[in-house]
């Protein structure tokens, strides 16, 4: 099994460079009238092709997503430290709400369903200091 702060340290780095990429797309499209296309191009094309393996130690696609349905431990253990770090990253929200989901329904040992409950109750109670503040 994964160290699981080794891994909560990836993801952060992992996060950091997700956005950094996104940035340099954001970057080169305001400057492609004067400076060309093919920076933004070329910054667009590295950001898509490094997104997956950057989202999630591993790479996030549907071998992940069989191996945490079947409760296989260094997924679980992966989907745990993303949702207990809960990068801030181009699309993270959605992939951190897909992550609670999917991880809601996975077989898994006691102390990783503790983990898990944990965050559940963390978002709950983030919910609804959200809907007070709207109210």
């Amino acid at each position: 099994m994964r160290d699981s702060e080794e891994l909560r340290q990836r993801i952060r780095a992992n996060a950091q460079e997700i956005s950094r990429l996104h940035a340099r797309v954001g970057e080169t499209f305001a400057q492609r009238d004067t400076h060309g296309r093919q920076p933004w191009e070329d910054a667009c094309r590295e950001f898509h092709a490094r997104y997956d393996s950057l989202a999630l130690p591993g790479g996030y696609d549907d071998a992940l997503l069989k191996r945490l349905a079947s409760g296989e431990r260094n997924a679980v253990e992966i989907v745990l430290c993303f949702l207990e770090v809960r990068p801030y990253f181009f699309r993270s929200g959605y992939l951190w709400k897909d992550l609670l989901r999917k991880a809601k329904r996975a077989p898994m040992n006691a102390q990783h369903a503790a983990r898990l409950a944990a965050i559940v109750q963390g978002y709950a109670e983030y919910r609804a200091r959200r809907l007070a503040a709207r109210a």
